[in-house]
């Protein structure tokens, strides 16, 4: 099988695609903000850009193998249908599409995640113990399984794990799922490849100021599937199991378990049963306690949803998420507005219901290519700087004096390295530092996430003081600029 690599930790991994129509009530409109794309590309005058439709998301969970008779290991990379994809990669990096396609077609058709499609969700020791919940958000160029390693990396250690697949013009090709499960059709007519902000239009043109205005619209619309998916996938596994009058026609996967005639499918009862609650409390843990992840341009919506109360739309109103921790992995802040991004005060525990001013807390791993944007890590480190501050005024008195924000900065890391790219090729140096920055990252956040071990985790690194060398680079780039140290190394900003 080509495969990437293989995922250490406690679990074995499932890995399922839900899909959920997003349905408007009244005359409320799923449009979000002003942009059209302009009539080459939409081929349709006056087309909205941003339109709510559909939230999907890949969930990456521990595994149950008792519960299924046969588990097929592996999950396709690239999502189907491949031609679409990789034209949609094609737009994204200005290619030739069938170029393209003749170079990457073989490999991406076979290229598969390692874990377990569409198993049931393992069960937690007595019931007692409950699986916490990450959210995560691709960047720019991004799909729910660009990033699969780091996800499935923190669900073999016990977490479920909601890969978003945004549908913003972000990712390289997306389309409205049908909600009739094991109904194959032709695509339907509203896909979506990759949009440029060249490629839309304003009934009012920008000002200079403006030039971000899609960038911008497109972290609320990323807001809003990302309160989405919370706030659905809540739904569904706080809703208690009825083997008699369970209703599932609201939500559906897209390549199975499926979700009708459960009374003559075993197997597909067995999982839906196990995403909902059939104990005293549910499998995931949801109502605290929550962390938020992503990169780049996930970084930045991360950062959005955390700075801002949460959004509405004409027709629904969304209750905060209680975040207690994020991890924004190489953030652009670019379309975030300045000063700040700063911490919002989350008016509400959903477990306590009382006042929680406290911020989460924040890890940000930078690479050294975006740490070497001077303007960039400037604005960036004063954010996190910021960020510690507030937390700490807010902090109550006996957390005063703890760090609340942390900056790292990977040497010889590049802003690919967070993501599958690095460990797609087996072989080689440019894999063997690949799969190095990874284990960095997984280790890291994993440590962040228990709380007091993030310092233990960072002590272990082989850590460098923040310099920087200008090396002769390749005759066609001359001199560069790089970090002293070597792969591996981590400068504490």
């Amino acid at each position: 099988m080509f495969s990437l690599p293989e995922v250490r930790g406690k679990y074995s991994v499932g890995a399922t695609t839900f899909a959920i129509p997003i349905t408007a009530y009244g005359d409320a409109s799923r449009v979000i903000g002003r942009a059209r794309l302009k009539p080459n590309i939409s081929g349709v005058p006056d087309t909205p850009a941003l339109k709510l439709e559909e939230v999907v998301f890949t969930a990456y969970y521990p595994a149950d193998m008792q519960a299924v008779k046969r588990a097929r290991k592996g999950v396709y990379w690239v999502p189907r249908p491949v031609s679409e994809t990789l034209k949609g990669y094609a737009q994204f990096g200005g290619m030739n599409a069938l170029l393209v396609h003749g170079l990457l077609g073989g490999y991406a058709r076979v290229l598969k995640i390692p874990v377990y499609a569409n198993v049931p969700l393992l069960g937690t020791q007595s019931g007692k113990h409950q699986w916490p919940l990450v959210i995560f958000s691709h960047g720019l160029g991004g799909t729910r399984t660009t990033y699969s390693h780091f996800c499935a990396r923190l669900a073999a250690e016990g977490r479920v794990v909601l890969a978003i697949e945004h549908r913003d013009g972000t990712g390289p090709f997306v389309f409205t799922h049908t909600p009739i499960p094991g109904l194959k059709e032709q695509l339907p007519s509203n896909c979506k490849l990759y949009i440029h902000p060249e490629d839309v239009t304003f009934d009012k043109e920008p000002t200079e100021k403006e030039q971000l205005a899609f960038r911008e619209e497109q972290l609320l619309f990323r807001r809003i599937e990302l309160y989405l998916t919370y706030t659905l996938f809540s739904g569904m596994v706080s809703t208690p199991w009825d083997e008699e009058n369970m209703t599932l026609d609201w939500i559906h996967t897209v390549s199975g378990p499926w979700n009708h005639s459960l009374a003559d499918r075993p197997e597909d009862r067995a999982f839906w049963k196990s995403w909902h609650k059939t104990g005293s409390q549910p499998r995931v843990q949801y109502d605290y306690d929550v962390l938020l992840t992503g990169h780049s341009f996930g970084g930045a919506t991360v950062l959005s949803v955390l700075s801002n109360p949460p959004p509405s739309l004409e027709d629904r109103e969304f209750s905060a998420i209680p975040v207690r921790r994020a991890v924004a992995l190489d953030p652009w802040l670019e379309p975030l507005p300045s000063p700040g991004p700063a911490p919002h005060s989350v008016e509400v525990s959903l477990k306590e219901q009382q006042p929680s001013a406290e911020p989460p807390a924040l890890l940000v791993l930078n690479s050294e290519q975006f740490s070497l944007w001077t303007d960039h890590f400037a604005r960036l480190r004063d954010v996190v700087r910021a960020w510690d501050r507030v937390a700490r005024e807010r902090a109550p008195e006996t957390r005063w004096c703890e760090r609340h924000a942390w900056l790292v900065t990977l040497v010889r890391a590049r802003h690919t390295s967070f993501s599958d790219f690095g460990v797609i090729v087996p072989f080689g140096g440019y894999a063997k530092d690949g799969r190095r920055f990874l284990d960095i990252v997984c280790e890291l956040t994993e440590a962040f996430l228990k709380g007091d071990d993030l310092e233990d985790a960072l002590d272990r690194q082989s850590q460098v003081e923040w310099k920087v060398e200008t090396v002769q680079g390749s005759k066609k780039r001359g001199e560069e600029r790089r970090l002293v140290g070597e792969v591996g190394d981590v400068v504490v900003n």
